[in-house]
């Protein structure tokens, strides 16, 4: 399979990972006593750091919604890296290499810390990745 195709499938799975973290981080959930108490605790106690007050839900919230924009980021870098595949596979190789390490740091990540479906879009935009630099010659 050509390489430019391999790398937007990329870009999509990417984007299927972003829509479904971004809803879940946005989308007001029932949450159980316990939950909602962990939660409520997080935003109970600010603390100074650099100068600003802020809470533990802040860093989980401000954290959870980088990763939304990142997630973003990568899948507009994965469509334009699949057109420069198609010009210039030569150069678009050192590039989907970084990015496949990127993407198995985040499989691991995932997996280790979150749960399936997170580990599984990674690790299928890594396998796309890998073999997209291996048609990019």
């Amino acid at each position: 399979m050509k390489s430019s195709i391999l790398l937007r499938v990329a870009s999509a799975l990417t984007l299927v990972f972003c829509a479904g973290h971004t809803y879940r981080a946005l989308s007001p959930a029932a949450r159980s006593p316990e939950e909602a108490a962990v939660f409520m605790a997080m935003q109970a106690f600010p603390f100074t750091i650099m100068g600003f007050r802020r809470t533990h839900w802040d860093f989980y919230r401000g954290f959870s919604l980088l990763l939304s924009v990142t997630l973003v980021l990568l899948a507009v870098l994965l469509w334009q890296l699949g057109a420069m595949a198609q010009s210039d596979p030569a150069r678009a190789r050192p590039l989907i290499a970084s990015l496949l390490l990127g993407y198995i740091g985040f499989t691991v990540l995932s997996g280790l810390y979150f749960f399936t479906a997170p580990a599984v879009l990674s690790a299928a935009a890594a396998i796309c990745l890998a073999l997209a630099f291996l048609s990019a010659r």
